[in-house]
């Protein structure tokens, strides 16, 4: 902290670092009040993307000195940050949509740590998160006061140093505080009915509140300016000197688990899980051949089955990668044994993996298809994706677990936001419908607007038709508003198209 403050006293005595100072001061006044224009009292759509675009303009813009185009994984990362931007524009659905809220954030402040060679650490390293914390709570709230700061003539003394400090301090506070309390309310609100009750009242009560006289864009806009700013000035003004602190790290052997322990945890481990996996496959048979045990129904077996074997899973996943990273190798037998022990860890949880994925696979045919139970289905091949490269790294030491992991986990998020999973829902209800019979209606009401195209195929079915029929016209008529052109979407716009083929 005392580093922004000397620099903002050095810099405050050259002239040119003040032209450079205003000229992200414009920038960021900009952005906030393209931010007010673009989301204020309006839902997301291709306002998402248009704004980072304009973050990046304004960023590359003001650091064009400093950033160059060159092929690393930094510059990468701009596929996944525009093509999940890209999804408040394409899709409807409110489950990514929150989601990618947080994560495209993420995924740009770490893009610009890397672009702008900020960074104390690899990106495939761990510690890298450090450096995103600090992108997130110093970089774009400890300078929000430096715009105020630049309208002062006169040269502050020490006691107002000292102050400066402190205000500094308490909107760093602030900005750890505020994201991390509108999270905490909202999990608890979910989790909890009577609280959320309570939130409700106590935001109800503030409606009698007159607040005419303070505008609230005003307010968004100048926050947003001063984080901007805050951000895109620290990029600008500090200097990391990564390349002389890294000459300097001195690496060491993360080893620090006995082998023999290790091995024996191992050896207990895996013939518990040899035994349970067989276990597991007879009772598994059995089911199929319709015999269960006294007094336990289908739906039972297919639910509990499938946790106790993904908690399993997640178990052996923490366990593999603990003793990959912590176990010492003494002596080329102790090694040997340990990569032994290790692949036949593998071996079992692949097993049971996908005795977890056929157990969901009989629940979903029986029950249908939801958001839950299809992305627990992905979740599991990506686990499974993650073990066979834990695999590779058993037998190959010398290779980075995290560097790897950190890529599958990018491009799986991104495979998932663009497989659309409501026409997928759709489709296999549908389909399950057609076979059985069966089709909750009221959970197909509950799909984004992507769905719609596949719903109406439902209309010339006449037990379903009048139902769906009420359900597509109550779209149709939301579609039919007028809405701003900052909220335009395809699958709205699809889904409008489609509807107007029907005469409903």
């Amino acid at each position: 902290m005392a580093d922004i403050i000397i620099g903002q006293e050095e810099d405050a005595k050259d002239p040119t670092f003040r032209k450079k100072d205003m000229k992200i001061l414009i920038c960021s006044i900009l952005l906030g009040v393209l931010f007010d224009i673009l989301f204020y009292n309006k839902p997301l759509g291709i306002s998402y993307p248009l704004f980072v675009i304009a973050f990046y303009v304004a960023f590359l813009w003001n650091l064009r000195p400093r950033v160059s185009l060159r092929n690393s994984f930094g510059w990468i990362l701009t596929i996944p940050i525009v093509a999940l931007s890209s999804t408040y524009f394409i899709f409807t659905n409110q489950i990514f949509a929150f989601f990618n809220f947080f994560l495209i954030p993420f995924l740009i402040i770490a893009q610009t740590i890397l672009i702008s060679e900020e960074n104390k650490h690899n990106w495939y390293d761990s510690r890298f998160m450090m450096d995103i914390f600090s992108g997130v709570f110093n970089r774009a709230f400890s300078c929000t006061s430096k715009p105020f700061i630049m309208g002062l003539n006169s040269m502050r003394n020490s006691r107002r140093h000292k102050k400066y400090d402190v205000f500094q301090k308490v909107l760093i506070g602030l900005g750890i505080s505020i994201p991390l309390l509108m999270i905490i309310v909202s999990l608890l609100s979910s989790a909890d009915r009577v609280f959320d009750h309570f939130i409700a009242e106590i935001s109800s009560s503030f409606k009698n509140i007159n607040i005419s006289n303070f505008s609230l864009q005003t307010i968004i806009a100048l926050v947003i300016t001063m984080i901007t700013f805050s951000y895109i000035w620290s990029f600008s003004n500090f200097s990391s000197n990564l390349k002389n602190q890294q000459q300097g790290v001195i690496e060491t052997n993360p080893g620090s688990w006995d082998p023999i322990i290790s091995i024996t945890i191992l050896s207990v481990i895996n013939c518990v899980y040899v035994v349970f996996t067989i276990i597991q496959f007879a009772y598994l048979f059995a089911s199929v051949n319709n015999a269960l045990p006294p007094d336990f129904t289908y739906a039972e077996y297919a639910r509990r089955g499938f946790f106790e074997l993904l908690m399993i899973t997640l178990i052996n996943f923490g366990l593999l990668l603990s003793s990959i990273k912590f176990t010492q190798k003494d002596g080329s037998f102790v090694a040997r044994t340990v990569q032994l022990l290790h692949s036949l860890l593998i071996i079992c949880t692949v097993v049971i993996l996908l005795s977890a994925y056929f157990r969901m696979s009989l629940y979903e045919a029986a029950y249908g298809y939801t958001y839950l139970r299809v992305l627990t289905h992905f979740f599991m091949v990506f686990l499974g994706v993650l073990f066979l490269i834990a695999f590779y790294k058993i037998w190959n030491e010398h290779m980075s677990l995290l560097k790897p992991y950190i890529v599958i986990t990018i491009v799986a998020y991104m495979i998932i936001n663009f497989a659309n999973i409501d026409v997928l829902i759709a489709n296999k209800n549908i389909n399950r419908y057609l076979e059985t019979g069966k089709l909750d209606t009221h959970y197909l009401r509950n799909l984004s607007y992507d769905s719609i195209p596949e719903l109406v195929d439902l209309l010339n079915d006449e037990k379903l038709s009048n139902e769906i029929r009420k359900y597509l016209i109550e779209q149709q008529q939301n579609l039919s508003k007028k809405g701003s052109w900052q909220s335009f979407n395809l699958s709205q716009h699809k889904a409008k198209q489609v509807l107007a083929q029907y005469k409903l």
